[in-house]
């Protein structure tokens, strides 16, 4: 695989496919990563965020059900930060590649109250780690 990745570099490179390895291309053990949260300018706590706005929250996933809604399928995550939880519903989804219980997720749409809690309606996502 790094020989196909290096054979669309050109030929007059200063370095060679030798001067390459797999541990080159690990990761660093000894750097910290940046904290998402700390990239994310517009990143709120779920207990503080105002509902009918958009707004940007994160959490761990802890609860994840498929349900029905009008007879089409959605999927109803909720995330939990230290302040609070929210709940972000996909429709016409029973399930999405990649978020699982306990996996940190950011949400990102516009939030409304229902009940005691927000939800988001087919939010936009991102994977954290």
């Amino acid at each position: 695989m790094i020989t196909r990745l290096l054979s669309f570099c050109s030929e007059d490179a200063s370095w060679s496919a030798a001067t390459w390895s797999p541990a080159l291309l690990r990761r660093r053990r000894d750097v910290e990563p940046v904290s998402p949260a700390a990239t994310h300018p517009d990143l709120v706590e779920i207990a503080t965020a105002m509902p009918r706005r958009r707004i940007v929250v994160e959490g761990q996933v802890i609860r994840m059900r498929a349900r029905p809604t009008s007879g089409q399928p959605s999927l109803a995550v909720t995330i939990s930060d230290a302040s609070g939880s929210a709940t972000a519903v996909w429709t016409g989804r029973r399930a999405i590649g990649g978020i699982t219980l306990g996996r940190r997720l950011r949400v990102e749409g516009v939030a409304t109250r229902v009940g005691s809690q927000l939800e988001f309606t087919n939010p936009s996502y991102t994977l954290l780690t």
